[in-house]
């Protein structure tokens, strides 16, 4: 024998109104013809027409009701998941960008001595630009710590490959990393944060540092000639007499400390803000 499946919630809903509008409808006609002359035979048609108009009508408005609550009461969290999926798919191609570099790098670095890399730096460069433009401020941290630690940002405390010059930093966070001697010139470090890094002889010419995090930052022997350095912080950062600022810039505003050439630059936490 089959099996009849339950009636769905709605098809109950249809099927009732039906019977309580039938029995409305049958009252009404009534009504009018005790008023009216209506053969006996025409009333049962035009109750049946009545209610299957009124039926559909019924029928068509739930079915709209349906639609809007959809488009209108579901569509946030639809949207939500369009957002998590996106988020998702986003950090999936950051981290295969990442580890494609730091592969092809590896290699490179395997292949080639360090002062054939430097007789041709070109194809290693632009390839470290084009990651640094694709790529978010967490994971251009990892490119630099590599790059520091295959010696290819300095050697022996001397600048070598400009893989940096003109370089996308803008957010990258630099904190309490040792970039001795890097090679920083034009580059665009907005928003960076380079607290407590050791920056000694690096070079920032035309640099832009702009809402840049400098805070106990150790600039000694540093070149920040004509780098942008608005509403950059350079709270407790020190600096020496060979550290080269543009002539209007005034150390003392900018609360910096000046330090000996020889000594590192000790931290001192940052005074709390009072309300």
């Amino acid at each position: 024998m089959e099996k009849h499946q339950p009636e769905s919630f709605f098809i109950k809903i249809v099927k009732r109104f039906q019977k309580t509008l039938s029995s409305f409808l049958n009252a009404i006609a009534e009504a009018i013809t005790s008023s009216v002359h209506i053969p006996q035979v025409a009333i049962g048609p035009i109750v049946g027409a009545l209610i299957s108009a009124t039926t559909t009508l019924i029928i068509g408005f739930l079915t709209i009701s349906n639609i809007f609550s959809e488009q209108f009461l579901y569509r946030p969290l639809q949207i939500q998941d369009n957002n998590a999926n996106y988020t998702l798919e986003l950090e999936r191609y950051h981290q295969t960008i990442l580890t494609e570099y730091l592969s092809y790098t590896t290699q490179l670095t395997l292949d080639y001595p360090l002062w054939k890399l430097q007789q041709n730096p070109y194809l290693l460069r632009a390839n470290t630009q084009t990651v640094l433009d694709e790529i978010d401020s967490e994971r251009k941290r990892y490119i630099i710590m590599f790059l520091q630690d295959a010696n290819l940002l300095n050697f022996n405390g001397q600048a070598t490959i400009p893989l940096l010059k003109n370089a996308n930093l803008i957010e990258a966070k630099l904190d309490k990393l040792d970039l001795t001697s890097a090679n920083f010139i034009g580059a665009d470090l907005s928003k960076a944060n380079l607290s407590q890094a050791n920056l000694h002889k690096s070079n920032f010419y035309q640099a832009k540092l702009t809402n840049t995090n400098l805070t106990n930052t150790d600039l000694r022997g540093v070149n920040l000639e004509k780098a942008d350095l608005t509403n950059a912080n350079f709270t407790n950062a020190c600096y020496d007499n060979f550290t080269k600022f543009d002539p209007n810039f005034d150390v003392y505003k900018a609360k910096m400390r000046l330090i000996s050439s020889f000594n590192n630059c000790p931290f001192i936490p940052l005074e709390k803000e009072t309300k």
